[in-house]
């Protein structure tokens, strides 16, 4: 048994040493015929890529500056706008100035042409005293403009004052000859301040000439001479 795995081993021993004869053989023979076994050249070590070129770095007074120089042109245009905005508002509140002063000058202008119409504004006075005075009759009328027209202003003032007078006499007169007027009566005014004629109160004073009326929605009593009046509602009597 050991005798035959000593003889297993030589005969392998023996196959090998066959090959490397032969393949030095092979070998020589390339050589001889000028053939000869390319070499491998060795790896060479890639290069590395070359590295972008890092930005120099500016120095900090560089830095500072622009940051100072971004920082004031951000000031600048924050100043701009708010002036810019302040402008466009002090236009609008200007336009709305003129549009409220064009406004009033239409008011005014409206006021004046409508004052025109009318007269001045201190006749308005005299105007609304002619209105309230009593109608005249055409005979009246027709005597008044006479007068008006004939007569100064002087001369006119004192037919005014006679006039009066008169009128005070003939009442008077007139009362004199009448009864009291009877103390808490309703009675119609029919003479006197144009502003009670027709007005009904109660007498609250009566004299032999005059007697004092109690007129509804004022506290003034009215003055009148007992031929100024009508008895509408004597005073009933106290059974």
């Amino acid at each position: 048994m050991q005798t035959e795995t000593i003889d297993q081993s030589n005969t392998k021993l023996s196959a090998i040493d066959r090959a490397l004869a032969a393949a030095k053989a092979r070998k020589a023979s390339a050589e001889a015929a000028g053939f000869t076994t390319p070499t491998v050249p060795a790896s060479k070590p890639k290069a590395k890529a070359a590295a972008a070129p890092k930005a120099e770095k500016k120095p900090k007074k560089e830095a500072a500056d622009d940051r100072a120089a971004r920082k004031a042109q951000l000031t600048a245009e924050r100043l701009a706008r708010r002036a810019e905005k302040a402008a466009a508002e002090a236009a609008a509140k200007a336009e709305r100035a003129a549009a409220r002063e064009a406004k009033r000058e239409a008011k005014r202008a409206a006021a004046a042409a409508a004052a025109a119409g009318k007269g001045p504004a201190h006749m308005k006075k005299v105007e609304k005293a002619r209105a309230k005075c009593p109608p005249m009759n055409e005979a009246a009328t027709r005597l008044f403009n006479e007068a008006t027209a004939n007569f100064s202003a002087e001369q006119l003032d004192a037919i005014a004052q006679h006039i009066l007078v008169h009128n005070r006499a003939t009442a008077t007169i007139r009362a004199t000859q009448l009864e009291p007027l009877p103390l808490g009566s309703t009675v119609k005014i029919t003479g006197g301040d144009r502003k009670y004629i027709g007005v009904t109160g109660k007498v609250v004073a009566s004299q032999r000439l005059r007697a004092k009326v109690k007129v509804p929605g004022t506290d003034k009593l009215v003055y009148i001479y007992n031929g100024e009046a009508e008895v509408v509602e004597a005073r009933k009597s106290v059974a």
